[in-house]
């Protein structure tokens, strides 16, 4: 049996960790030599651990600087030509743009291009994103032109916008719903709630930290509450929240700012609600284990978030940026324990049988299959 070589590319080491990890090792399990690169922090060893061999480039999704970006697609076209992969997976918007530029370089490799949410520039409406946003679907529309590749989106909403732009006239699309959870790992138990609301996630205006902010403030008026903040600011995004308001909010006893963990488990399993009041999504990884461990879930009703949370089913959908609406949803579900219980369950049974990383696994594998036989 032949032995193919996939290359991942993605931004950072911490996200194929975390969303991409399950999926490599059973390609590695498949009869894949898989080679990762991104930007290695300090994870490269771990990555390495696993049985993938590895390749650093100095990618920053921040950056506009031409002479870095060109710098670092130099750096990637040397390390296809050293790896010769039979197929790269490229993960996120700006790993997708550096494949596109160098594809016509490169005859043999196979494309998967996975799109897991459109980012800064297109949710915001400044001026200076939507040049951007310009810039970036003629680039890639000039680079893929009658070139053939296999897109996997994360939902149909960011499917249809592609489609729109023509981006994928040549190219094959499927839609597989995210990254997937275990559900082993990721369960319910038995212990006592310590927070009412938990919010695990980079800290960014774009995930509406700033509506529930203004909930808990609305919510303190008539009864306490407890909120669980897990995860740090994200720099390079232009969305990012300063670490002193964050401090601000904790001295002001808005909130409980736990930073990172590599475990989220316990804090979920000691929570009521996760939420989510999100401008945009991918598919938001973190509403799918909150899910898992039966926790109900608030999120906004947007690309992405009414994908996994269903109003009524298994949590509340509401209005993007409207923080009383947020309020009203959480004071209805945490002075509701049957809500919260029957939630819990239909949520669980919604990640098992739509969303576990068994499915999920199952279906990036015959991805590989069917392009590679072609």
């Amino acid at each position: 049996m032949r032995k193919y070589k996939l290359l991942y590319f993605v931004s950072e080491d911490e996200y194929f960790l975390s969303h991409k990890l399950d999926q490599a090792c059973s390609a590695l399990k498949n009869n894949f030599e898989v080679l990762v690169v991104c930007n290695f922090t300090d994870k490269e060893k771990i990555i390495q651990s696993h049985g993938f061999k590895t390749e650093h480039i100095s990618i920053n999704r921040g950056s506009i600087n031409p002479l870095r970006e060109i710098y670092c697609i130099v750096k990637l076209c040397m390390i296809i030509i050293k790896f010769k992969p039979d197929l790269i997976q490229s993960i996120a918007l700006k790993p997708i743009l550096y494949t596109s530029i160098i594809s016509k370089l490169f005859g043999k490799p196979k494309m998967i291009f996975c799109v897991v949410g459109l980012g800064y520039i297109f949710i915001s409406e400044k001026k200076s994103s939507k040049i951007l946003r310009f810039i970036y679907i003629n680039l890639i529309n000039i680079f893929l032109k009658k070139n053939k590749v296999f897109f996997i989106f994360q939902n149909r909403e960011d499917e249809s916008i592609f489609k729109k732009n023509n981006i994928t006239k040549f190219s094959k699309t499927t839609v597989i719903y995210g990254s997937g959870v275990n559900t082993d790992l990721f369960k319910s138990k038995k212990t006592k709630k310590i927070y009412d609301i938990i919010f695990h996630s980079r800290i960014l205006y774009d995930k509406g930290i700033l509506e529930l902010i203004k909930a808990v403030k609305e919510i303190r008026k008539r009864e306490k509450i407890s909120v669980l903040i897990l995860g740090y600011p994200d720099k390079e995004n232009r969305a990012s929240v300063k670490v002193s308001m964050l401090e601000k909010w904790q001295n002001e006893k808005l909130i409980i700012w736990k930073g990172k963990k590599k475990n989220v488990i316990p804090y979920l399993q000691k929570s009521k609600i996760a939420i989510l009041p999100s401008y945009r999504e991918g598919l938001p990884k973190n509403l799918l284990e909150a899910a898992s461990c039966e926790l109900p879930i608030i999120a906004t009703d947007v690309v992405g978030c009414r994908e996994i949370c269903q109003h009524n089913f298994n949590g509340k959908l509401v209005p993007a940026k409207d923080y009383v609406y947020l309020s009203k949803a959480i004071e209805k579900i945490l002075n509701n324990p049957r809500l919260i219980s029957v939630y819990g369950k239909n949520g669980r049974k919604l990640v098992i049988e739509k969303f576990s990383i068994k499915i999920i696994i199952k279906k990036f594998l015959n991805v590989y299959d069917e392009f590679l036989l072609e």
